[in-house]
């Protein structure tokens, strides 16, 4: 499982899940998702659950498949 933190590079340095990538949600909106296979299964959080939701859409419309939301970082603490 791959564990992608969509908030900005700031939040992410300011403390992150061991183990994450950061891959900030502005990226994907501007059509850059995270260097994965779309069939590996992904789990996405940012600091409400807003943003990871998000992004679990727009990554599911471009054909990942096995992609979760856990919602706030405070789901995955």
């Amino acid at each position: 499982m791959i564990l992608v933190d969509v908030r900005t590079k700031e939040e992410y340095e300011n403390g992150h899940i061991d183990g994450a990538i950061n891959h900030d949600i502005m990226d994907m909106m501007q059509g850059v998702f995270p260097s994965v296979k779309k069939d590996e299964e992904i789990t996405l959080y940012c600091e409400s659950g807003n943003r990871s939701m998000m992004a679990k859409g727009m990554m599911e419309k471009i054909g990942f498949k096995k992609i979760t939301d856990a919602g706030s970082i405070n789901n995955l603490l």
